[in-house]
């Protein structure tokens, strides 16, 4: 994991909300070593989605551990992790494949799935720091990705294929840390191709710092309707960690795995732990 100081990020781009003032700068570092400073055409900024929380149960079986802790959702699909408030969480790391997607028989397109690294939004409801990848195929079975972060309830920003160029299947990884409940750097890396954007953040929506997420999601357009999951190829989530301000390392056991559900209640993602900081999704 790589963290950066406060020196290297010099391009300030500001963003301004009824809650409070959130600003953030930005780098992106090339393949060929070349660092290129971010500006306001490099990020797209879109309107915060709508989030359905999930709550946590556990399957009747009585032989189930705590880590096999199994929960439903109507849009998150992969691993939640709880700590406490004694317990902060700083830090949220895990690498995954940009999702590789075919149209699903029966749904309308374009289809979508997007996959993130995060802390809170679960337990924590009023507030999310993220970042991750989408993938949307069309009609015509044609796919198109891009690399995107946010800190919710503020707008989230698609990040520019030109900074950082993304395409279904590569290697990404994602490192979000939570230096106060109110400040955040984020690392967005394109492990297949070797580019990497940075993030500093600074005045966002207080954290609660008690969860992090690695997760697959089937969201909500902008003030409309949930959009059409695409059918994907199993995705795999390595290195899933959480570190906490005592240093205590938290991996993926006792986490919930979240299954996704339909609106007809029919499972169509489910999560399978492998180790403690390794596990999958896949379309059952």
């Amino acid at each position: 994991m790589w963290s950066f100081g406060r020196q290297l990020l010099v391009g300030s781009l500001a963003v301004w909300s009824a809650a409070a003032e959130l600003s953030f700068s930005a780098q992106s570092v090339h393949a060929d070593g070349e660092v290129r400073v971010l500006s306001n055409t490099d990020f797209n900024p879109v309107p915060p989605r709508q989030r359905w929380q999930h709550n946590a149960h556990r399957h009747n079986a009585t032989w189930k551990e705590t880590r096999d802790l199994v929960s439903y959702s109507g849009s998150w699909c992969g691993a939640s992790q709880h700590s406490t408030r004694a317990e902060k969480i700083v830090n949220a790391y895990g690498s995954f494949t940009t999702p590789n997607l075919k149209l699903r028989k029966g749904l309308p397109a374009p289809q979508y799935a997007a996959a993130w690294v995060g802390i809170d939004g679960a337990e924590c409801k009023q507030a999310l720091l993220q970042a991750g990848v989408t993938t949307v195929v069309n009609s015509n079975g044609g796919q198109s990705s891009w690399a995107w972060w946010q800190w919710f309830p503020e707008a989230s920003y698609e990040i520019s294929t030109k900074s950082l160029p993304i395409k279904a299947g590569d290697w990404v990884s994602v490192n979000v840390t939570a230096q106060t409940d109110t400040e955040g750097l984020l690392t967005v890396t394109n492990l297949s191709k070797g580019f990497r954007v940075d993030i500093e953040i600074n005045r966002g929506p207080r954290l609660c710092r008690i969860d992090s997420e690695w997760l697959i999601e089937q969201f909500y357009e902008n003030e409309g309707p949930q959009v059409s999951l695409g059918q994907f190829d199993d995705i795999w989530f390595m290195d899933a960690t959480s570190t906490t301000e005592r240093g205590k390392n938290i991996g993926v056991d006792g986490a919930a795995m979240v299954y996704l559900q339909n609106d007809k209640e029919e499972v169509v993602c489910k999560a399978e732990r492998y180790d403690d900081s390794t596990f999958y999704v896949y379309g059952p």
